[in-house]
């Protein structure tokens, strides 16, 4: 299930590119002014459909995903795009050091139920990946989490599943850090330890709000009342439409550029590689895996850990 208990029901499905559908699909827009574009809008599943043709989700491009509350039975649909990402080689493993005191190899990451996948996740090769001989990351972002194609299962799963099964042993074994190739790996699958805030500018607000059907039902009073000579009562709409609009932006704006100021957190921090070499790196490249050497005189922890060695004291009151 890619997302939490709150839900009930959540159905996936892909679709891929159609030269024949995308031709269409233009000519339906150019024959019709342009209008299907403020109803794919509103509908977007509408646009999907008519632009792009449904495919296995190893092949899709675009998927729609279906959520059923379980509080009602409505369906809440949402599309999101598929991205592809080439990484180099690397493993998921415990260093060698690390397998060497453990007599036995072992994934770093653990396994799902029943075993299912190892090492990297079975990571898609697309055809032109493999004629370069490079390994290609399926992956799409939803609700703030990224979810990730595991070839094994024909299946996309949330990253977080693949820390399942790890034990306090493997945590304390992975004392001696990532060497640099995995760590890049890790980045690739993981993604950068960062909370993204994305902030919109004025005009690209301006026309998520002017789209909206509200005002769309407004407009369409304005030229009503202007048809029937009725000025002074289109100019009244106008007036309340375009100041409640303005204050909407201004409101929205702000409240995106002070959550990303709260959440915004960059700092250098040093971490262990093999060989007991030390590395300074800045805190949105950590990830998984990584060994940090905390600063005697102590500091900010930008991102959860478990202690494998010495002792450290935690100020409760600072944490979200």
């Amino acid at each position: 299930d890619p997302l939490s208990s709150s839900v009930s029901s959540v159905r996936l499905s892909g679709y891929c590119g159609s030269p024949w559908r995308v031709i269409g699909y233009h000519v339906v827009v150019w024959m019709m002014a342009g209008i299907p574009l403020l109803l794919f809008r509103w509908k977007p599943l509408w646009g999907v459909r008519l632009r792009l043709r449904p495919c296995n989700l190893a092949h899709a491009e675009t998927l729609v995903i279906e959520i059923r509350d379980k509080e009602d039975s409505s369906w809440q649909l949402f599309t999101v795009q598929v991205q592809t990402e080439a990484i180099g080689e690397g493993s998921l493993e415990l260093s060698p050091q690390a397998q060497a005191e453990d007599g036995r190899s072992q994934a770093a990451v653990g396994a799902v139920p029943e075993g299912a996948w190892k090492d990297t996740a079975q990571l898609h090769k697309s055809e032109e990946a493999v004629s370069v001989g490079q390994r290609v990351l399926r992956y799409y972002l939803f609700q703030g989490q990224r979810y990730i194609w595991i070839e094994t299962q024909q299946a996309f799963y949330q990253v977080s599943l693949l820390d399942h099964g790890r034990s306090c042993d493997d945590v304390h074994r992975s004392r001696h850090g990532l060497s640099l190739q995995d760590q890049m790996v890790r980045k690739a699958i993981y993604g950068p330890n960062v909370i993204s805030i994305p902030v919109k500018s004025y005009p690209q607000l301006l026309v998520d709000e002017a789209l909206n059907p509200y005002y769309g039902f407004q407009a369409f009073s304005i030229a009503l009342w202007l048809a029937d000579h009725y000025y002074w009562y289109a100019l009244c709409i106008f007036l309340i439409s375009a100041i409640s609009i303005c204050l909407s932006l201004y409101k929205t704006r702000k409240q995106s550029q002070t959550l990303r100021d709260m959440v915004k957190l960059s700092m250098r921090v040093c971490v262990c590689r093999p060989g007991g070499e030390e590395e300074w790196v800045d805190s949105s490249e950590l990830v998984p895996g990584d060994c940090l050497l905390l600063p005697q005189e102590g500091g900010l922890m930008p991102c959860d850990a478990a202690l494998v060695a010495g002792e450290c004291m935690v100020n409760e009151s600072s944490l979200t």
